[in-house]
């Protein structure tokens, strides 16, 4: 891929539903190395639908994706991060620690059929601590407030190494000063790990 194309290309994109809803008409769109980029919009307006063509959970009813200059593929999947509505939302029955929880992001990086090593293990104790959470690492995702189980799930996505990192309605049910915090989070990583992001949100 041309280091100057843009990581994503949308080509008068729309998506019709079944139901006759079209929740996105003719969308052009070029995301480039580097952007941070938010999608505002109310409730329904398409802001997910647009994640999920990107992904290529979503096939357009008209339009053509390019990701990393090629169609959605699997081999560019890999280095894409993703973070979905509600990924903080909590269950204090979920057995799984912050520690475990972000390793599995690894398997992401690695395959699922490679045994995760050494480095893996120190992958995650490098993103845990730049998130701020390192000493959560041993505590059920359960336990968590809604601002520390929110870090955890990015930091599940960015443990990968992605060079794209997409988060949808990441900041819904967070207090104001944890909002707060979470951007200024997303903008450090975005200026000094180099990861294009985008983001929806209501606000």
């Amino acid at each position: 891929m041309d280091k100057t194309s843009p990581i994503i290309e949308l080509r008068d994109i729309s998506v019709r539903y079944g139901n006759g809803v079209l929740a996105l008409d003719n969308i052009t769109l070029d995301v480039n190395d580097q952007d941070l980029i938010g999608l505002i919009g109310p409730n329904g307006a398409g802001k997910s639908t647009l994640l999920s063509v990107i992904l290529g959970l979503t096939k357009p009813t008209s339009g053509s994706v390019k990701l990393f200059g090629n169609g959605v593929l699997a081999k560019n999947l890999k280095y894409v991060g993703y973070v979905p509505q509600k990924a903080q939302a909590q269950d204090p029955n979920f057995p799984f620690t912050v520690f475990e929880t972000v390793m599995l992001g690894r398997t992401a990086r690695t395959g699922l059929l490679r045994r995760l090593g050494a480095r893996d293990r120190q992958k995650v104790v490098e993103v845990l601590k730049l998130f701020g959470i390192y000493e959560l690492k041993d505590r059920k995702i359960g336990q968590l407030s809604g601002g520390q189980s929110q870090r955890v799930f990015v930091a599940k996505a960015i443990v990968a190494e992605p060079k794209l990192l997409l988060l949808d309605e990441p900041t819904s049910g967070v207090d104001a000063v944890s909002k707060a915090e979470f951007y200024e989070m997303l903008e450090r990583l975005n200026k000094e790990m180099r990861i294009t992001m985008i983001l929806s949100s209501h606000d």
